[in-house]
């Protein structure tokens, strides 16, 4: 994965763990990288929540989690917290 979507990716996943889901959907704007489809759909099924409920729930997390790069899962679960 190339360095910009990583980076688009971690900020999405710090700005959901921020409670503000704008920014997540704009840091995942910027992805164009293909093969991303399942972390954009947790991040606005996360985004979703976020705005409905004000929480994202444990599945709505572990979905992100099994989508994001492997190197970035440690940082979906400091997020969650």
């Amino acid at each position: 994965m190339e360095a910009a979507a990583l980076r688009a990716v971690e900020e999405a996943v710090e700005a959901l763990g921020s409670h503000d889901p704008a920014l997540a959907r704009a840091a995942m704007s910027r992805v164009t990288t293909s093969g991303l489809a399942a972390v954009f759909d947790a991040v606005v099924m996360a985004a979703d929540e976020l705005e409905a409920d004000g929480e994202i729930t444990p599945g709505t997390w572990n979905a992100l989690a099994d989508a994001v790069p492997p190197e970035l899962g440690g940082l979906v679960e400091a997020s969650r917290s």
